[in-house]
């Protein structure tokens, strides 16, 4: 009896390295960590280790934590991406990023980059644009923003896990009692 219930209890103790080396994380990124950028920024692209859920999120802010609109987030396999909806300005940007991996559990982090364009490049793009929404007034595109859920963590789970084992021993016991 006392060798089971050693067993459980390591058991209990070792599950949540055990979780915790399962869990996804970010591979690659476009931009990189600490990348600065000197053409112009279309498309933010995410790449995870394994395969995400769709509950999975992204946002762009820059220095002053203003939120910078995306536009058609997909979350493919292990991939997900976002066009931006505005020419970035020259400075510096955070995307934070949360995510679902097929395990259940949510992940969360961020990628810093800087933009440094070109003094003249900014302004004349963003009258082109200007001028192509002027011509399109309905054409605009929503931002598309998906919220990550489950975010108590890894607490719950390790907590049923364990009150598992727990009811599973005591089980056990009082069969043998019998």
């Amino acid at each position: 009896m006392k060798k089971l219930m050693t067993f459980a209890l390591l058991l209990y103790l070792l599950l949540p390295a055990m979780l915790a080396h399962a869990h996804t994380g970010l591979e690659t990124s476009n931009p990189e960590e600490g990348e600065v950028i000197s053409q112009k920024l279309e498309e933010v692209v995410l790449t995870y280790e394994t395969d995400i859920e769709s509950l999975s999120t992204m946002e762009l802010v820059n220095a002053q934590q203003t939120k910078i609109p995306l536009n058609n987030l997909t979350v493919e396999g292990n991939t997900m991406k976002a066009n931006l909806r505005q020419e970035l300005e020259n400075g510096a940007y955070t995307i934070n990023w949360k995510i679902v991996g097929k395990d259940g559990h949510p992940i969360e982090g961020k990628v810093n980059f800087q933009i440094q364009l070109e003094e003249g490049t900014v302004a004349d793009e963003r009258e082109e644009v200007d001028e192509q929404a002027a011509d399109e007034p309905g054409k605009q595109d929503e931002p598309q923003d998906v919220k990550a859920e489950n975010e108590e963590g890894n607490l719950f789970q390790i907590l049923i896990i364990g009150l598992a084992i727990v009811l599973a021993v005591s089980f056990l016991v009082l069969r043998k009692k019998k």
